[in-house]
């Protein structure tokens, strides 16, 4: 059963505002040219118009924040990639409610912050920054983490020195980082306010698409079944929450909560961009094609050595996470952020024996990949 849910999630909406107004203007239509060109896909005349009111918002956002833009650049200031609008921001404040935040204002997370042990911030910044950017099924934290294991996560983040420096640094005071934070969300979502009823009436039409796109299937099983292999998920039939994302427009995607698979429960966040126009079938389909832009993608994924060695381990045999980072010498937080990685780009596939989640290489992929390669440098 989908669970659908329309109203604004003002909490990760707010810093996804922010984050884009730190980019260079106009930020938002170019970005969603720039992924409908990624994806093939030619947006109709519905998809223009949502495009046009988040640029909307983002005018009215820019001339908000006009004189604080050298503090949005510290805090929201990030690589923009894969569908993806995040920032160390993200971190700061969303620690703490990963899975809780959907229903909160803003307000409502500057008083759980302010209430939240420090042990319980330092355990949830920790887990925040092992998923960064990304969802994760492998091992939780212990809840005993300490600020040490905190800077090993960090400087296992596939970021700049300098950029991991200063996360640190923001980990360290983040008690008055928060409050400058938050205030600037306060103020992102007093402008998001003014437009709800023009979000959520698009809201209404990509559930309408949906439901008429999955008669009845979990949305979960949609995903998996169109991009991992026809794996199921044992809990996928438990149905999931499904959250409409305004100003991430073009995600889609799901992370699991819970100590085992039989009792977790699924979230799937769903951009408002998505209708006929621009439906999911043909996204699972282009991104499952080979394109320059994926070719290189995946060549940088296969420079890294821990990643060529999960590919190389798994194409025979598939390995869940603590297997891998036995075999491999890793901890299993950093196995689950290169498996992640690999399964973002289709080079993992997903196996399920008894509890467990196994990885497996995708052998169709790398074929994929070896004969671009041949057409396109060798002409063969």
């Amino acid at each position: 059963m989908n669970r659908f849910h329309l109203e604004i999630q003002y909490v990760p909406e707010s810093v996804t505002l922010l984050n884009v107004v730190a980019q260079p203007a106009p930020f938002m239509t170019n970005y969603m040219n720039r992924m409908a060109a990624r994806y093939g896909m030619t947006p109709d005349e519905r998809a223009h118009k949502v495009v046009d009111l988040l640029q909307e918002i983002e005018d009215a956002a820019r001339a908000e924040f006009a004189k604080d833009m050298e503090t949005l650049k510290f805090y929201c200031d990030s690589e923009i990639d894969n569908g993806k609008i995040d920032s160390f921001a993200n971190i700061i404040v969303l620690s703490g409610g990963v899975c809780d935040h959907h229903h909160r204002t803003v307000e409502e997370q500057a008083e759980y912050l302010e209430q939240l042990p420090e042990q319980d911030y330092i355990t949830s910044f920790y887990e925040i920054v092992k998923a960064y950017g990304a969802s994760t099924t492998d091992d939780s934290s212990t809840g005993k983490e300490t600020i040490t294991d905190v800077f090993d996560m960090i400087v296992q983040m596939n970021e700049s020195d300098a950029r991991k420096l200063q996360l640190q640094q923001l980990f360290l005071h983040h008690k008055e980082h928060e409050k400058t934070v938050l205030g600037l969300m306060l103020r992102a979502q007093k402008i998001l306010k003014k437009y709800e009823k023009k979000l959520r009436t698009f809201g209404e039409e990509v559930i309408a698409y949906i439901e008429g796109e999955l008669q009845g299937q979990s949305l979960v099983d949609f995903i998996v079944q169109n991009y991992y292999n026809d794996f199921k998920l044992p809990i996928a039939e438990k149905g999931s929450d499904i959250y409409i994302s305004y100003m991430k427009a073009n995600t889609m995607g799901f992370f699991i909560h819970g100590e085992t698979l039989e009792t977790s429960g699924i979230v799937c966040i769903l951009g408002v961009i998505f209708s006929e126009g621009m439906n999911l079938r043909m996204l699972m389909s282009q991104r499952a094609s080979i394109t320059e832009e994926k070719a290189l993608a995946m060549l940088k994924l296969l420079a890294d050595k821990s990643k060529f060695q999960i590919l190389s381990a798994t194409i025979d045999t598939p390995a869940y996470g603590s297997e891998l980072a036995n075999m491999l010498g890793l901890t299993t937080a950093t196995i689950s952020h290169h498996t992640t990685a690999l399964l973002d780009q289709n080079l993992l596939s997903l196996d399920k024996v008894d509890t467990k989640i196994y990885y497996r290489t995708n052998p169709e992929m790398i074929r994929a990949l070896i004969r671009y390669l041949q057409e396109n440098l060798l002409h063969e």
